[in-house]
């Protein structure tokens, strides 16, 4: 089945959907011998597809990780204005993994990091209806738990500030069947089968 061509160059866990167009972009792609451009679409299973040169690798074995991310840390593969980003939390041989959804950088929690795309946009998608549980300390020193269906950017904060509150942290705790448990700030566990099933949605 054809697909556009950074959607399997990142399937491959060889870099994001939008680097894989930005090589498109510069020549570095070929498609049976023909230098591929932005748009194009081809089948991995039978025609060749080389990246700088190289053949496309196969495709890599599903990796779901639970991360429990720490305050300061920012939700991002690659940022040169970031101090510190999830992916440095993790081991190189993990491999290329995306963050599903976002924390922003002074939040923290739960994070599910997969190469599996297909997990990525089930849960994503704004249809999902995933619930996302958080544990918010307010001033002065209160306590609650908020628990949304969106993802908006700031959105326990924003709807905080409207009532007044400030926030002075903020947990994701669970998201949908998965939960933060007793990891520690920066501490990361493997999916069970049963948390994989789920994320696989069957």
């Amino acid at each position: 089945m054809k697909e556009r061509l950074q959607k399997i160059i990142s399937s491959r866990g060889l870099m994001s959907r939008r680097a894989a167009e930005a090589l498109i972009g510069r020549g570095g792609v070929s498609v049976d011998g023909k230098k591929a451009v932005i748009g194009d679409s081809a089948n991995p299973e039978t025609q060749e597809i080389l990246v700088s040169g190289r053949p496309l690798p196969p495709l890599p074995k599903a990796v779901y990780i639970l991360l429990n991310k720490p305050r300061g840390v920012t939700t991002t593969l690659r940022d040169v204005h970031a101090k510190k980003t999830v992916r440095e939390l993790l081991p190189e041989n993990l491999g290329y993994l995306v963050p599903v959804g976002r924390l922003d950088k002074e939040s923290e929690g739960l994070l599910l990091m997969t190469n599996d795309g297909a997990a990525v946009r089930r849960l994503t998608h704004p249809s999902s209806g995933v619930e996302k549980e958080y544990r918010v300390t307010v001033l002065p020193d209160e306590e609650l738990t908020i628990t949304i269906t969106e993802g908006k950017k700031h959105q326990v904060r924003n709807m905080c500030k409207v009532r007044g509150l400030t926030v002075t942290r903020l947990i994701r705790v669970r998201e949908g069947a998965l939960m933060l448990g007793t990891l520690k700030p920066g501490e990361w566990r493997y999916l069970t089968e049963k948390e994989i099933g789920y994320v696989r949605g069957k």
